[in-house]
């Protein structure tokens, strides 16, 4: 049995401590007091869906809604494309799912924390240390040292500790790879009630509960790079809005604050030319985030020793195809490879080496073709890379494809 420390109690911590809880002790140390997930919501592609069903996930508890639609609108609010992606997601073997980040969050802590009795499963549930302040991490070593003096020594380390993650140094070395910097972009986020954006706009297909889910995105088609996104979630209840804009077009200052207050006058300016719609909702947003977009360069490794990067600490990357969340998942995922037999804290470089070839492989290209995504005009332009994006077998499958010299993921 590992003696395994998670630094970050976010979605990708979270699904770790589940993966590893079964066969290893499991301690998350999460700097917060206590739950701190945002409120908006969150897409998980299929090959994520499938990872979270294995490990239990309950989606009336989560509030899970399927996605169904997309439609491509004009800023004016004329439809370019609506596309059917259950296809798709029947190619990938699961769902689409939609849903507010907290209600996720609130899931993956109730497997990672449950009684094991009550999951079903063996093991111990996972220990939370809220409030807990990692100073400095021996990586090779295993040592985390907190900033009341004590030390924890443990045998595999996981930095799931977000964008701003003080352990990617210390894998990566201090250089530009340890810096996430402003992509240029800003999304203005918040979510209003569905019931009363039905009162002001009248029926939508977006907020119809009889019909499959569908998600509207409204494309500016010039040089500005705008979008405004809305889906539902949380069985209907909720509507999600992200409207992306250039830092330039904005009349607040963003900062290196992850996420800052704004004003609606603030959104209206940034989306003046959008079409009655829009603008309606816009109206009557309250509590918004203007967040700041960030990316990195994907970075050389995400091992050392007995440490591994994870989520948005090894792969920070803006909201255009929806991957972020994805990707913390599929991590987590990566770590079935320490619930095999003969693991003992000998074998955890080692595995982390294979850990390494297939997951930073897979977030890197999702990374780059995110930033290519950044100028999308066009529907086609959208959907170019979602086959790929959506299509994951797993760790294991992926490592025998390459030790048979084969692509590690095929799509047609």
């Amino acid at each position: 049995m590992l003696q395994v420390f998670i630094i970050g109690g976010g979605l990708a911590g979270l699904a770790s401590a589940r993966v590893l809880r079964e066969y290893h002790a499991v301690t998350v140390l999460e700097r917060s007091p206590g739950g701190h997930e945002q409120a908006a919501a969150i897409q998980l592609a299929p090959g994520a869906v499938k990872v979270v069903q294995q490990l239990g996930l309950d989606k009336r508890r989560a509030g899970s809604l399927t996605g169904a639609y997309w439609r491509t609108l004009s800023r004016q609010g004329d439809i370019l494309k609506e596309a059917d992606m259950s296809a798709v997601s029947r190619k990938a073997g699961a769902d689409w799912y939609w849903q507010h980040r907290a209600d996720l969050w609130d899931e993956l802590l109730r497997l990672a924390t449950a009684p094991s009795q009550e999951l079903g499963i063996q093991g111990e549930p996972a220990k939370i240390i809220w409030g807990a302040k990692v100073e400095g991490v021996d990586v090779d070593q295993g040592i985390v040292r907190l900033a009341d003096g004590e030390e924890l020594q443990g045998d595999l380390i996981i930095g799931a500790d977000g964008i701003k993650s003080m352990v990617r140094p210390l894998v990566v070395g201090e250089d530009s790879f340890q810096f996430a910097r402003p992509s240029g972009l800003s999304a203005f986020r918040f979510t209003l009630p569905a019931a009363a954006v039905t009162e002001a706009v009248g029926e939508w297909p977006v907020l119809n509960r009889k019909e499959p889910a569908t998600g509207d995105i409204h494309l500016a088609q010039d040089d500005s790079r705008r979008c405004v996104v809305f889906y539902p979630c949380r069985n209907f209840e909720i509507l999600n809005a992200v409207c992306i804009a250039p830092d330039s077009a904005l009349r607040v200052e963003t900062t290196e604050s992850w996420s800052s207050n704004c004003s609606r006058e603030d959104l209206l300016h940034a989306f003046a030319d959008y079409g009655s719609q829009c603008r309606t909702i816009f109206q009557m947003a309250d509590n918004i985030k203007l967040w700041q977009l960030r990316d990195q360069d994907p970075l050389p490794t995400y091992i050392r020793g007995r440490t591994v990067l994870i989520g948005d600490a090894a792969h920070a990357m803006t909201p255009h195809q929806g991957q972020g969340g994805t990707q913390s998942i599929e991590d987590a995922e990566g770590f079935r490879l320490f619930t095999l037999a003969d693991i003992d804290r000998s074998s955890v470089p080692a595995v982390l080496q294979d850990f390494d070839r297939v997951r930073r492989v897979r977030a890197s290209r999702i990374q780059n073709s995110t930033k290519e995504s950044h100028d999308r005009r066009t529907p086609e332009d959208i959907f170019r890379n979602v086959v790929y994006s959506w299509t994951y077998p797993g760790i294991e499958e992926c490592l025998a494809r390459l030790d048979a010299g084969k692509e590690m993921i095929e799509v047609s």
